[in-house]
């Protein structure tokens, strides 16, 4: 009897060692390299993470009812203006497009940057980027490899100027 609790013991700690390592293995983390993206915009024209190796990509993931998440992108947009040698992909996850549209008009955000997704590829980009526990944004490096997650400013130029 005494084996056999000893057993069913040593097995549950074994398969809770192993769903949390998996977990960690698959989230995006500094230092690899970062999931892929594909998105559509409004024209139908598709975007993809990999379309902009060789420079700095800022990818912000934000919603209108997450205040963090709104004021970050609302402060990388205006970042990245101008910015050469960084591009700025904000990706919204609203369940309202009409939502999205106001929000980028009134905060006056750049268009061409801003993408809205919905429905199962807003779950999809939620569970690739395990943005459950909350919205994030990534800085990634000219080879694709994350550099940091909700990198400050001050953090930012640090970075690209490293790699001049």
């Amino acid at each position: 009897m005494k084996k056999a609790i000893l057993f069913i013991a040593c097995f549950a700690v074994l398969v809770l060692t192993l769903s949390a390592n998996t977990d960690r293995a698959t989230a995006p983390v500094v230092g690899h390299y970062s999931p892929a993206l594909s998105l559509t915009a409004a024209d139908s024209s598709v975007t993809t993470l990999g379309a902009f190796r060789g420079k700095y990509v800022l990818v912000t993931f934000w919603s209108s009812s997450d205040a963090a998440s709104r004021l970050r992108c609302n402060r990388y947009d205006a970042f990245c203006d101008g910015n050469d040698r960084l591009e700025h992909i904000a990706v919204n996850l609203d369940r309202n497009a009409e939502l999205f549209d106001e929000v980028v008009s009134r905060d006056n955000l750049s268009r061409c940057s801003q993408y809205h997704v919905e429905g199962r590829q807003a779950h999809a980009i939620r569970k690739l980027y395990h943005l459950d526990r909350g919205l994030h944004s990534f800085l990634i490096n000219p080879a694709g490899v994350i550099e940091a997650i909700d990198p400050d400013d001050v953090l930012a130029r640090k970075l690209m100027s490293e790699c001049i």
